[in-house]
C-alpha cells in the first residue's frame, strides 16, 4: 500500500519533498461483510433470517422490489446544474502533465471494472496519466493489475471531512492538466460534478453506464439527474439507450451506444464439440462475484435440485470470490454438494473454467448486459439467465428465467435437464445465442469510442 500526501491540511504547509509511505499490513485480503455491520436487535434478526433461510429471504426481497417498482411514478427525475462562481475557489496554478480523472466504484472482479481498467490502459496509450479515484470500501484486489502501472490511485475512505473533497480535487487540478473526467459507477464523483463544472467548466465529462438498478435506478438515474453536467453518456446496451432517450428525453446525440461484445472475445463458434468438455458429466458453472446482487446461494440451491433430479449426471463449478464466500462454503456442505461442486478462486483463469463447462448460469437479481455472457458464447458455453436488464439481447428466449427464486429454480432445472438429455435442443439454443451475440457485435465498439474520446482530449 502506497500513501502519498498531495494536499496540505488546514494551515500546515506542504512539504517540499513528498515521501511515499509503503505499509505491508500482512495477510491476505478480506472482503468487507456489510451484514456484520448491521447493529441492534433488528440487525440481528435480519442476519439470522438472511443466513439461515437465504432463499426465503430472497423471496421477500423480490416481493419488496415488485412493490417498489409498482409504486414508482413516471415523474421526471430532477436535474442538477452547475453555477459559475466568481470567488476564488480554484487553485491559480494548473499542472502541465496531461491527465484523465477516472472515478471507479472499486478495484474488484466485475464487468464494469474490467471495462474501466481497459479505458485506463487506453488513456495511457493516448499519452494521458490516469488518476483513479474509488469511493467504495474494498480490499481492492485488482490494485496490482498492470493497467494501473504508472497511474495515480486514490482509494477513498468515507466519511470525508467537510472541505477535504474540494481540497483533493483542487490538489489534482493544481498538479495535473486534467483533460477530461470519465465516471465509472462512482457516487462521490457524480455528486461533485456541480462543483467541478462551476469551477472548471472547461473540463469535459463522460460516463459509462451498465445497469439500471431496481427500486433506486442506481447509477443510471444518478447520471440522468446530473445529465446537464455530463457531455456524453456511454451505454453498453440498447435497453439503456432507450431508457435515457425515450423515458428521460436526453438528446440522442448525447448518448453513445457502443458494445463490450469484443472486449474480451473475438469470434463466436457455430459448432461446439461437447465431447471435448472433458469430465464426461454435464458441467454447470457459475462465474461471478459472491455478492448479493449475483445471488450465489441461488446457484447452490439450483445445483442441489439438479443433483436430486439427475444424480451423478451433473457436475458443478463455482468460480468467484467476495463477501458471501463463507455462506457459499457453508451452503455447499449443507446441501450435500461437496462431492459434485468445485470451488475456484479468482486466481484461476476464467477461460479454463469455461473450457470445461456446458452451461453457465447467471442467477443475478439484476444485470446490465453481462460481459461473461459474451465470454461464455466465445467458449461455446450456453447461458441460462434471469430475465433482467438487457440479458434478453444475448440469451436464447427459452433460457430466460424469472427473477423470483422458486420460479427461477424450476425453470432453470427444466431447461438444463433438457439440454443434458437432448443435444439437438442444446445446439438450437446455443445457435440462437450466437446469432444474438453477433448482432450485438455489429454495433459500434466501446474501445473505439474510448480511443477517439481520449485522442481528442490528448490534443485539446
Amino acid at each position: 500500500m502506497v500513501v502519498r500526501s498531495l494536499v496540505p491540511n488546514g494551515d500546515v504547509p506542504a512539504p517540499n519533498d513528498l515521501i511515499d509511505l509503503v505499509t505491508d499490513v500482512g495477510g491476505g485480503p478480506e472482503p468487507i461483510d456489510k451484514w456484520a455491520q448491521l447493529g441492534g436487535r433488528l440487525g440481528a434478526v435480519r442476519r439470522a433470517l438472511r443466513f439461515t433461510r437465504p432463499i426465503e429471504y430472497d423471496l421477500l426481497r423480490q416481493a419488496r422490489t415488485d412493490y417498489e417498482q409498482r409504486k414508482a411514478t413516471a415523474k421526471p427525475l430532477p436535474r442538477r446544474q452547475g453555477v459559475p462562481l466568481t470567488r476564488a475557489v480554484t487553485t491559480p496554478v494548473r499542472g502541465t502533465t496531461p491527465a484523465v480523472l477516472f472515478a471507479l466504484h472499486w478495484l474488484e472482479l466485475g464487468g464494469a471494472e474490467r471495462w474501466a481498467l481497459d479505458t485506463i490502459q487506453l488513456a495511457k496509450e493516448a499519452g494521458l496519466v490516469p488518476i483513479v479515484i474509488t469511493d467504495r470500501a474494498s480490499p481492492h484486489p485488482w490494485i496490482t493489475r498492470p493497467e494501473l502501472a504508472g497511474a495515480v490511485v486514490v482509494p477513498m475512505t468515507h466519511p470525508i471531512t467537510l472541505g477535504h473533497d474540494s481540497a483533493l480535487l483542487n490538489g489534482i487540478f493544481a498538479a495535473y492538466d486534467v483533460r477530461g473526467i470519465h465516471v465509472h459507477h462512482n457516487t462521490w464523483m457524480y455528486d461533485r460534478l456541480p462543483w467541478i463544472k462551476s469551477v472548471r467548466p472547461d473540463i469535459p465529462v463522460v460516463d459509462s453506464l451498465h445497469i439500471l438498478e431496481w427500486r433506486t435506478g442506481g447509477f443510471v438515474d444518478h447520471s440522468v439527474i446530473m445529465s446537464d453536467l455530463i457531455d456524453v453518456h456511454h451505454v453498453i446496451s440498447p435497453h439503456l439507450r432507450d431508457y435515457l432517450t425515450g423515458k428521460h428525453g436526453i438528446a440522442a446525440d448525447k448518448v453513445a451506444l457502443s458494445t463490450l461484445a469484443n472486449l474480451t472475445t473475438t469470434d463466436f463458434p457455430r459448432a461446439v464439440d461437447r465431447e471435448d468438455k472433458g469430465s464426461g458429466r454435464f458441467t454447470v458453472t457459475y462465474v461471478a462475484r459472491y455478492h448479493q446482487q449475483k445471488r450465489p446461494y441461488l446457484f447452490l440451491k439450483l445445483a442441489a435440485e439438479l443433483k436430486k433430479a439427475g444424480g451423478d449426471r451433473f457436475r458443478f463449478i463455482m468460480h468467484g470470490d467476495g463477501e458471501l464466500a463463507r455462506e457459499v462454503h457453508s451452503l455447499r456442505a449443507r446441501y450435500g454438494l461437496t462431492d459434485v461442486l468445485e470451488l475456484r478462486g479468482t486466481d484461476k483463469p476464467v477461460p479454463a473454467t469455461l473450457a470445461e463447462s456446458d452451461v453457465m448460469v447467471i442467477t443475478s437479481e439484476n444485470e446490465g448486459l453481462s460481459l461473461t455472457s459474451f465470454e461464455a458464447t466465445a467458449a461455446g458455453v450456453t447461458v441460462v439467465s434471469t430475465d433482467v436488464g438487457s440479458q434478453s439481447s444475448i440469451v436464447a428466449k427459452d433460457l430466460l428465467c424469472p427473477r423470483h427464486p422458486y420460479p427461477f429454480i424450476s425453470a432453470a432445472v427444466r431447461s438444463i435437464t433438457e439440454m443434458a438429455s437432448s443435444p439437438d435442443r442444446h445446439k438450437r439454443w446455443f445457435d440462437e445465442q450466437v446469432e444474438k451475440a453477433e448482432a450485438l457485435k455489429r454495433l459500434p465498439h466501446a474501445k473505439e469510442w474510448a480511443q477517439e474520446t481520449y485522442r481528442k482530449w490528448s490534443k485539446s
